[in-house]
């Protein structure tokens, strides 16, 4: 009952990459996901929250805590998801930068160096000559990409309800201009990102964006802008009381809509992922 398991059925072309696939297939290169036992549990749980044979589920969840991730889930089953290889691709997380162009960790690392070069023109640039950026080895460039991105790196915390707090300190509408409010509306762009592609990955066929994970079920804030966003896509209008209360609920699944669309709903799971592996356990015969 791995953390991947639930991914196992990602399209060929969504888990590859696009490089040598003898070499992918020797060395495991492939994109493997992570997350899955939320996501199993949340696929299960709206589908009976929904009323909805899970087989017939077609969702967006978004799994935001300190490891941060989206999948798209289709006929209850995973169709593509933001982790890949490792859990550094995708969404930035508390320590991790989620998508980032690969070369940029040579040159980050390359901090005790000159790292740029000045043309003839005056123009700095950033420079590839020997000397100037010292080889990184790949245990130091995976180290500083999970435990040296991320929010921390941007705001020096990693609890997003402060982070929230610093960036509208009076009001949600009126956001101060200072490295909080980079981080929320980094994390807002790139969740956005995902949305609006896997929009595209279900063909517009979607039950409901789910909100899980410690930040997507506290969050009220980052649920109301993404709710925002979304609306231009036909979903439900966000209910500012549901929102602000879902803390106050023990439902597992809280719908935050106004209820005036019978499908893209808006809905918050409560998601286990220690009672997944649980379940997982007990109707597997092999163990009994």
């Amino acid at each position: 009952f791995f953390d991947t398991a639930f991914h196992k059925h990602l399209p060929r072309h969504v888990a590859a990459y696009a490089i040598d696939q003898d070499v992918a297939a020797k060395r495991g290169l492939r994109k493997y996901g992570f997350h899955g036992l939320s996501y199993a549990f949340i696929a299960r749980a709206v589908a009976r929250y929904l009323d909805k044979d899970p087989d017939a589920l077609n969702i967006i969840a978004l799994h935001i805590g300190s490891g941060a991730s989206a999948c798209a889930i289709r006929g209850g089953k995973s169709v593509d998801t933001t982790m890949g290889l490792t859990p550094l691709s995708g969404l930035p997380g508390a320590t991790r930068a989620g998508d980032i162009d690969p070369s940029l960790i040579f040159h980050y690392a390359s901090h005790e160096l000159p790292m740029v070069e000045e043309k003839d023109d005056g123009v700095a640039i950033l420079s590839h000559k020997e000397g100037v950026v010292r080889e990184v080895h790949v245990s130091e460039a995976e180290t500083i990409l999970n435990t040296q991105m991320g929010w921390k790196a941007l705001t020096g915390t990693t609890n997003f309800g402060d982070i929230v707090c610093r960036a509208f300190p009076s009001s949600i509408d009126r956001p101060e201009d200072n490295q909080y409010t980079l981080a929320f509306d980094l994390l807002l762009d790139r969740i956005l990102h995902f949305v609006g592609a896997y929009h595209l990955a279900l063909r517009c066929d979607v039950d409901a964006i789910v909100f899980a994970g410690g930040v997507g079920e506290r969050s009220d804030v980052l649920r109301k802008k993404v709710a925002q966003a979304v609306r231009c896509l036909g979903y439900d209008v966000l209910d500012d009381g549901l929102n602000a209360g879902v803390d106050a609920t023990r439902d597992v699944v809280v719908e935050v809509g106004r209820g005036g669309v019978q499908n893209k709903r808006l809905l918050v799971c409560q998601t286990d992922e220690q009672l997944e592996m649980a379940r997982g356990c007990a109707v597997a015969e092999e163990f009994w």
